[in-house]
């Protein structure tokens, strides 16, 4: 007889009395579903009401934090745009729950964070990684926009033009070129980065929970609105419906290289 087993799609860890949360598709590349949202949203509501813990830690088993959402799921999603938007609006509310979060949220990246990937590290308070991980934007290689707060979150840490600039040409930077523009605040030799996180979570729960909290809602962003975000998501199921995304997500599937029609209908012969 079969045995089912449910994938644990995010590990729930401990290091003292910071929780870990720990992304754990790493033959997906730890890509995001609506499965490894709701474990995500279920992981911080837990540590929001438990005054145990100290603050949470946001990770991934493998060889990426993240390369973003899972296109499979996102193109079956299309086929009703209200369930896609309802699938957006999950993450939007994940990301600002994880920034409400009176717990300091702390990403901790080994490897690749791209797209939804890079996104999720951005609704983080601060940014730790080695010195393998690896940050981009990514979603102009499939003719799609950010649709999980990046438009908004990505200028606030790096300024305007230096996120068009990975937002235009889809780059990918090194862990210590992240930390000289400003989106990464530390980084870590990656033989090291196991002992400097136990470290690190020792520090965290040794401090005062009052006074990090308050930090925290003092030192808010107030360039992310609700409005804002709004924006964002109309903005992204609108791109998502059009030709050019179509062609990128199929484009994804069948493993080559897109054809955009807004680029192929320019085209000499």
């Amino acid at each position: 007889m079969a045995v089912s087993v449910t994938e644990v799609v995010v590990e729930q860890l401990w290091r003292g009395r910071v929780m870990e949360l720990r992304l754990n598709r790493p033959g997906q590349m730890n890509a995001l579903n609506s499965a490894v949202i709701d474990a995500l949203a279920a992981g911080i509501q837990a540590a929001k009401d438990d005054s145990a813990v100290a603050a949470v830690f946001v990770t991934a088993n493998g060889r990426a934090f993240s390369a973003g959402a899972d296109l499979i799921e996102a193109r079956e999603r299309l086929a009703s745009p209200a369930i896609f938007r309802e699938g957006l609006s999950s993450w939007l509310r994940l990301f600002r729950d994880m920034e409400r979060c009176p717990k300091p949220v702390i990403a901790i990246i080994d490897g690749l964070a791209i797209a939804g990937g890079l996104e999720l590290a951005l609704s983080c308070d601060v940014i730790v990684a080695s010195d393998r991980a690896k940050f981009g934007d990514g979603h102009i290689a499939y003719g799609l926009v950010p649709g999980g707060g990046g438009t908004r979150r990505l200028p606030d840490a790096l300024g305007t033009r230096a996120a068009r600039w990975l937002m235009y040409t889809g780059a990918t930077v090194d862990a210590h070129t992240a930390l000289a523009l400003g989106l990464v605040q530390h980084v870590v030799p990656v033989g090291e980065l196991d002992g400097w996180t136990a470290d690190f979570a020792e520090t965290l729960s040794s401090r005062s929970a009052p006074a990090l909290a308050f930090m925290k809602a003092m030192t808010a962003s107030g360039q992310v609105t609700d409005e804002r975000l709004e924006h964002e998501l109309d903005a992204a199921v609108h791109v998502v419906a059009g030709p050019d995304a179509q062609e990128g997500l199929a484009a994804f599937e069948q493993r080559r290289a897109p054809a955009f029609p807004s680029v192929t209908a320019h085209q000499r012969s």
